[in-house]
Parts: structure tokens; sequence; C-alpha cells
């Protein structure tokens, strides 16, 4: 039996968090149904480079980074000095501040569509800006997405938590899925001239089709005729703007963004995470003649320009140029995706369980296997064994810079171990469930409407 981690303390602050706070958290993917009930930290005190540590005093090697924004790691010493240089001269003023046009100029000149660009606080802010954009340029109101795009109306509109906003969002959103540029083909062709936009993420998990270029270097994932190409000729010739929703992708695949890595420039595109280490800003950047746009299309706030997030976009994104940042996260990356997926064919789990994704941000594949049909009761089992071994995951494996090969190397002893378990139980016949000390995790949502591909490709 697996050691339980005494979280005594995470508990109590829970229970008392849930008397003022709903759900206990801030955010779905931060709460507890990300995690197992009774066996995983629920309060976190402090981190420094890919460690951080509970109210409990329990030690973890992180791999959720903050869900991906923690490019460098926890409390990077360039980025803390430039936060620290600004407070003494202050944050929010009456008027703008130098650092807007230093930050936009770094963006101007890493990322290809960025003629200008505008700020947000967060990653919802700048798809919700480029949304309206598209709309009032093209004077249309449907739009096609492909991907998570924040906590709007027009996106949440989809899923079964749209209590509270109006049906006629759902009605002008409609979702397309990636690599079937047929499923694309059929949202033009049924709403001829009224498509504003299309926004989605450049990448998935995986990218887009495309002709293998035979190189495994992230520098030269820039192949012509890709599925991002097909989405772009789509909209040129129906009118619509592209949108590529960079809020993971940026500077974490490539310092300018997926539209980078594979050539192909949108029309607007949205950034956050990874663009300041952690600290809340988003940009919105594109062609000028439609940014321009935002000069009467309403976009202001009264923390629009916030200097601490500025400070801390313009440190991270000149040490992810300086230090080859980028470089290191797939280095890194390949060795933990190369080695997980070794581990899985050893304990005999590959048809169950496999590693995917671009080296720098990776995911645990669950798949549903016979009478193992339940990843999110495979994915407990494998969580609660991790953290009993100091490592925090939940599926996605965010790489920063401050994860090095000494780590990397500590996580596959952990999930070795927990490999090794999972293997056990199945040899036997035994149900998953029966090993768990903890509750299982949950979803945070469910996708409705026109979602999946049964409902694309349903006749009218």
């Amino acid at each position: 039996m697996v050691k339980k981690l005494n979280i005594t303390k995470s508990n109590q602050l829970y229970k008392k968090a849930l008397k003022i706070i709903p759900m206990g958290s801030q955010t779905y993917s931060k709460g507890v149904k990300a995690f197992s009930d009774g066996v995983s930290p629920k309060f976190l005190k402090k981190g420094k480079g890919c460690e951080v540590w509970d109210v409990d005093g329990n030690k973890f090697i992180d791999y959720v980074m903050a869900n991906q924004p923690l490019i460098l790691g926890y409390a990077d010493p360039d980025v803390n000095n430039a936060i620290k240089k600004q407070l003494t001269l202050g944050s929010t003023f009456s008027v703008s501040n130098k650092l807007e046009i230093d930050v936009a100029e770094l963006l101007n000149k890493h990322i290809p569509d960025a003629d200008g660009a505008r700020f947000g606080k967060n990653g919802a802010d700048a798809t919700s800006i480029a949304v309206r954009l598209s709309r009032a340029i093209t004077k249309r109101q449907h739009i096609a997405f492909c991907g998570y795009h924040g906590w709007h109306d027009w996106f949440i509109s989809t899923t079964n938590l749209n209590s509270g906003i109006p049906k006629f969002n759902n009605q002008l959103a409609h979702s397309f899925i990636y690599n079937d540029i047929s499923s694309l083909e059929r949202i033009f062709s049924k709403y001829k001239k009224k498509i504003a936009c299309i926004i989605m993420e450049p990448i998935t998990v995986n990218g887009p089709k495309s002709k293998p270029s035979g190189s495994t270097k992230w520098k030269d994932y820039n192949e012509k005729n890709n599925f991002l190409t097909d989405v772009k000729n789509l909209c040129r010739k129906n009118g619509a703007l592209l949108i590529f929703d960079e809020v993971i992708t940026g500077f974490r695949y490539d310092i300018g963004g997926a539209q980078k890595m594979f050539n192909v420039i949108p029309d607007l595109s949205c950034w956050a995470k990874a663009m300041s280490n952690g600290v809340p800003i988003s940009a919105i950047t594109g062609n000028w003649k439609y940014i321009k746009y935002l000069e009467k299309t309403f976009f202001s706030f009264t923390y629009g320009g916030d200097c601490i997030g500025l400070a801390a976009a313009k440190a991270t994104i000149n040490k992810i140029e300086k230090k080859n940042v980028i470089d290191h996260l797939y280095s890194v990356g390949k060795l933990l995706k190369d080695n997980m997926n070794e581990l899985s064919k050893i304990y005999g789990l590959e048809e169950l369980i496999g590693c995917s994704g671009y080296p720098c941000r990776t995911v645990m594949s669950i798949r549903k296997v016979k009478k193992y049909n339940k990843p999110l009761i495979t994915k407990t089992l494998i969580q609660q064994e991790l953290m009993s071994r100091g490592v925090l995951w939940s599926q996605y494996q965010s790489i920063s810079f401050a994860q090095k090969k000494e780590h990397i190397y500590k996580y596959f002893k952990a999930f070795e171990d927990a490999f090794k378990v999972l293997s056990k139980i199945i040899k036997s016949g035994k149900k998953i469930e029966n090993s768990l000390i903890g509750k299982p995790c949950l979803p945070f949502f469910t996708r409705v409407a026109d979602f999946n591909a049964a409902a694309l490709n349903a006749k009218d």
C-alpha cells in the first residue's frame, strides 16, 4: 500500500475555503477535481525552480508548473529582479508607461504577424477581443473554433457549464475538428458569408498534418502544405479572419509561436502564459490594418498596461532568447518523452498509456482498454503513486528551464514505481479503483453543442 501523505493543514484550509470561496479554488484545473481528494495537497506555500512545498511541508518536483506559464520556473531571479525594480517605480499610472512600447516592440520583433499589440491580463481577455475585433471588421456574427479559448460566453456556451449565458451565443459558435479540413468546410458551406473568423489553437497535443520534412528538430517544424495552411486558404476564400490562440504555444513551442514554426501567418493572434513566467499579462497582436480597429472597438480597463506584468514579460522574453530556453525545453522534454514511452513498454502498458505531443509540452495519454475503460481512474492511481514519491503531476507535463536532467531522472524513478504498481494490478485482474486511497479525479466540464465529430458530420 502506498504511503499516504500528511495533508492535514491542506484539508483544514480547504474546509475553511469552501465556506467563503466557491469550489474552494479560483481555477477549475487547480481545484480538487484535477487531483485526487484525500491524497494530493490542496494548498501550496512556495516554489523555487521546478520544486514546490505545500502548507504541510511536503516537497514535490512540479510537472504542472501552474498550468504551463512557468517556462523559466518558480521565482526566477531575473524576472523577480525586474519586478522588484518596477515595484520601486510604481505599477499602475495615470497615463501610459514606456514599458508598453518596450514589450510591444519585443512582440513585433519575434512574432511574425505582429505589427502592433494591445495588452490584457489573461488569455481570455485576448481571445475575447480577437473575436470581437473580427466581428467588427467583417460585419459578421458567426465564428468557427477549435480548442479551448477561455471562460467567455461564446466558448462556454458550448459546454455543460453554460448557465447564465444567452442561448444565441451557442447558435453563433461552431466547432470543427483539428486536422480534419472537411469539418471546417462544412461550416463554411452551411453558413455562407456569415463566418467572421476562425479561432483555433494551432497545435493541440500533436501538430498539423503535413508533408514530413524528415527533421525532428523544433526549428525545422516549418513544413509547407500543412493543415494550418489549408485553414488559412479557406479563410481567404470565404472572407473570414484567421486567429491563432497562442496562449499555450506562444514562447514555449517557439519564441514566435506555432505560426513561426509552421510558417503560417494569421491575421490576429493571442498570447499569455509563458509570455511573463506566470505574472498576469496577455496580448493580442496582428496585422496593423486589423489591430488599428482597436481604436474604435472597445478594449479598455484600469489595469491595462500594468507595469508589473510588462516588466515580467520583458525580462522573460529577453531570457528566453538569450539563454536558448526553448532548445532546453525540447532537449529535456525529448528525454522525458522517450523514456516514458520506453517504461510503458517495459511494464506492458503501451496499449493503455503513452506519452505524446511536442517535447516542450507532452501529455500522458491514458486510453480505454478492455475492462480498464475508465481513464480518470487510471490517472488517479498514477497520481497517488507519484504524489507519495514527491512528484506533482496532472497528465500534462510542462517542462521549464528549471527542470534539469537530474529532475527528469527522479521523475523516471517515480513513474517506474507507479507503472510497477499499475502493471501488477492489471496482471492480477483486479479493479484499479480498489487500489485508490483517495477520491478519483473528475472532469472539469463536458463540451456539448456541435463540439464532436458525430454532430459535425450529421446531415441537416
